[in-house]
């Protein structure tokens, strides 16, 4: 069943206007969804409970599970390129009004419009990488993926540097906002779009009776539910469990998508040395060693540096699964929703369980689901071969 071998996929990016504004696109999704930075301000704006407040980040996993199930027909009649501006358009529109409302309907519902554009993005990317530089997938999305790091590491400082300032959030929300969403048209607005590549049409269910391919799909929600569980509650675990205050808090967890940004930009040259399969395997256990500071500390900066190597722990996990489950078919598309849905699980569940567990057993005894999960993903990794 296997397609291709990942060393094929690790070769250089060719940068263009397409691959670059998909980086621009994926900064956007990470700033129009940057909830982590901006809960506990937007708790204490709006008296939200911490599971209101985590709904906002579900939203956007919500989105990913309808698209790649229910909406699936709605999809295969759209073209590669009409969903990339629909996602643009949505992560921009939702976005707008998240940073502008009021009240928590709005707030949510800015969070289902941004959720339903990035998760349009989400889907249809790695379709459109594989078509458009099939000799470096792997390594281009591993390196589409320091984009969403490089607005992750910007956002809490600006919102940290607002708040010091006695300035609203809002508008470090939203001045940057525009400023990416401005970019990316200018710089893909007319870039040609390729099709899917021509692969002969799988249903997800014989996918998923694949023992390989259900494994690796359970391995990448895993990890996605212990990131972006992490980048949610980051800022809210520093001012709680560590004792800074919200802006400090926010500002130090840059360190996490720090650890992000370099990890992804150095993942092909670790995988010409070290198969996906041993890569994949060190990074889980490198995330449970990670967690033990940034949950247990001791103090602040026994958290900070936790954080910081769970950021480079982690960053292998999802553009390393992506591709090795890309790997072992030609239907890009279908592909394309079973990994949406893995993903719509880890971001639904992992911000869900910590704001729902921290309203009933405290936010302390709420982190435990990190180290769970990171264990799950661990054991769905295949035994490691010889090279």
């Amino acid at each position: 069943m296997e397609r291709t071998p990942t060393a094929r996929s690790v070769g250089p990016v060719r940068w263009d206007r397409l691959t670059l504004g998909i980086g621009l696109s994926y900064a956007l999704l990470a700033w129009s969804m940057g909830y982590g930075a901006v809960l506990p301000e937007l708790r204490d704006d709006l008296h939200l409970s911490a599971s209101v407040a985590a709904a906002h980040g579900s939203l956007f996993g919500i989105c990913l599970l309808v698209f790649a199930t229910v909406g699936r027909r709605a999809l295969a009649r759209a073209s590669n390129r009409s969903m990339l501006v629909f996602s643009v358009a949505g992560m921009f529109g939702g976005g707008l009004l998240f940073g502008t409302g009021t009240s928590a309907p709005m707030t949510l519902l800015g969070a289902a419009i941004a959720g339903a554009g990035s998760a349009c993005l989400v889907i249809v990317v790695p379709a459109v990488v594989f078509a458009h530089q099939p000799d470096a997938a792997t390594q281009t999305m591993a390196v589409l993926n320091t984009f969403p790091m490089m607005s992750a590491v910007l956002l809490p400082l600006v919102v940290g540097l607002a708040i010091a300032m006695e300035l609203t959030w809002r508008a470090a929300y939203l001045a940057p906002l525009v400023l990416i969403g401005a970019a990316v048209v200018f710089t893909a607005g007319r870039a040609a779009v390729p099709a899917p590549l021509h692969a002969e049409p799988i249903d997800l269910r014989a996918l998923f009776r694949v023992p390989l391919f259900a494994r690796r799909w359970a391995a990448l929600a895993c990890g996605v539910l212990v990131e972006i569980g992490t980048g949610i509650w980051a800022a809210s675990i520093m001012a709680k469990l560590g004792g800074a205050s919200k802006g400090t808090a926010a500002m130090l967890t840059i360190g996490f998508f720090l650890g992000m940004g370099v990890g992804r930009i150095a993942l092909a040259g670790v995988l010409r040395r070290h198969s996906g399969e041993r890569v994949l395997t060190m990074s889980f256990i490198g995330v449970l060693v990670a967690l033990v500071p940034f949950l247990l500390g001791p103090g602040l900066p026994g958290r900070v540096v936790g954080l910081t190597l769970l950021g480079l722990t982690l960053s292998a996990i999802y553009p390393l699964s992506i591709s090795r489950m890309f790997e072992l078919h030609t239907d890009t598309a279908a592909l394309g929703r079973a990994a949406a849905i893995a993903s719509g699980i880890g971001v639904t569940f992992g911000p869900l369980l910590l704001g729902t567990f921290s309203d009933v057993v405290g936010l302390g005894w709420a982190t435990a689901v990190l180290p769970v999960f990171a264990v799950a993903g661990l054991l769905m990794i295949e035994r490691i071969t010889p090279a």
